[in-house]
């Protein structure tokens, strides 16, 4: 799937609902029919807030009362709303979507999931001595799936884009 990066400036309502761009008036043939809201979760890989500067922080970039948002979507979503919202959506290339992914929006996820009723029944096994089974030593290795001791895949650009199978085509290719 071939998809391209978007930022977002996201502000506040006044009821501090958030205050997205009005992506419906992007056209319906470009949006399949969808509302914009399905459109980025079903033809994309939905939203991704920054998790360091929300609604409620201040930072350069992100005054209190706004936040970034990265959308990765097919081209042709993400040139209309860069048309029709110039100044709250800006294209991204490949770095700099891994730099926010990894550092604003999810690097407050765990670098493992951990099954703790797992672990504690392998751990049992252990200290009464006995040998553990091919698939207990499996959920030993965070880069295996069997449930355990798991690599969160979700954590870091790179791991997640393989796991989802995307390619971020760059803007000048177009």
């Amino acid at each position: 799937m071939d998809l391209v990066p978007i930022k977002v400036l996201i502000g506040l309502k006044e009821k501090g609902y958030a205050n997205y761009p009005d992506f419906n008036i992007i056209s319906r043939i470009i949006r399949k029919n969808l509302d914009w809201s399905n459109y980025v979760d079903t033809y994309g890989l939905g939203w991704h807030y920054d998790k360091k500067s929300g609604h409620k922080e201040h930072t350069d970039d992100s005054p209190y009362g706004q936040q970034w948002g990265v959308l990765i979507i097919p081209k042709e979503f993400a040139d209309e709303a860069i048309r029709l919202f110039p100044d709250k959506v800006i294209k991204m290339n490949e770095e700099e979507l891994e730099i926010f992914y990894d550092e604003h929006a999810h690097y407050h996820e765990p670098d493992e999931k951990i099954d703790e009723k797992v672990l504690n029944s392998i751990n049992s096994k252990k200290e009464i001595g006995r040998e553990l089974t091919e698939n207990q030593k499996k959920a030993l290795d965070p880069d295996d799936p069997t449930p355990g001791i798991v690599k969160n895949k979700k954590k870091k650009w790179k791991d997640f884009k393989n796991l989802v199978g995307v390619n971020i085509v760059e803007w000048k290719k177009y």
